[in-house]
């Protein structure tokens, strides 16, 4: 009888596996602002935080690198993206007009399971508006099911790409409009467009939506430029 040989997996999906958890949880800290813009990432330093060794860490900041999240220092190293206002007009026009076209694309799809949804969420938004982190995530998951409802892969695809830079300066607006009802008003206004059938109101309520978002996170980095010392 012959014996089968046993096949035992390489270590190169387990490193993959590290630095992709390496890479999501610096981005999410990188996003919330837990590392600051321009703060300079030592690998030994966060090798020793996280309790990896060097090469699932180097993996990660390549990804974040590629994504824009991290910048290469002339002298070696890498530091976290600063955020500027030119950067952040950018990224909000191309949200903005990728955001439009999904909006408009959905109104054209919506039944109204799904626009009873979406005023779901508008819904609770306004009760609680007081709580930053949970108007974040009704806010994502209020554009998420627009996204779905779309079904534009390219869109999507789009979007994805710039998904943590827009996260970045997102939050700076949320901070800003934290206990007001704009963006309950806001999201109402792309939900009612939809529940009416007109994708060019959905579309121009979602972009409204996401210029004033721009407006505030622009305040927002003006006003620490000036409070720089």
């Amino acid at each position: 009888m012959t014996t089968q040989p046993q096949v035992r997996p390489g270590p190169a999906p387990r490193r993959q596996s590290g630095a992709r958890a390496v890479y999501e949880l610096l981005r999410e800290r990188i996003i919330a602002g837990t590392l600051a813009p321009g703060e300079r990432l030592t690998e030994p330093l966060l090798s020793g935080s996280l309790g990896v060794s060097r090469t699932p860490l180097r993996e990660a900041l390549r990804l974040l690198q590629a994504e824009g999240l991290v910048d290469e220092l002339p002298t070696g190293g890498v530091r976290v993206a600063p955020l500027n206002l030119a950067d952040a007009r950018r990224v909000s026009a191309v949200r903005a007009r990728l955001e439009g076209l999904l909006t408009a694309e959905a109104c054209e799809r919506a039944t109204p399971e799904d626009v009873a949804r979406l005023h779901r969420l508008v819904d609770l938004m306004a009760a609680v508006r007081g709580h930053e982190e949970e108007v974040l995530r009704l806010g994502a998951q209020f554009h998420g099911e627009i996204e779905r409802m779309a079904d534009n892969a390219w869109c999507s695809a789009l979007l994805r790409q710039i998904r943590g830079h827009v996260d970045r300066y997102r939050l700076l607006a949320a901070r800003r409009r934290a206990g007001t009802t704009d963006h309950v008003d806001e999201h109402r206004a792309v939900a009612g467009a939809i529940g009416r059938g007109d994708p060019a109101a959905a579309e121009a309520a979602m972009r409204a939506h996401i210029e004033r978002s721009a407006e505030m996170t622009e305040q927002a980095l003006t006003d620490q430029t000036s409070t720089t010392p």
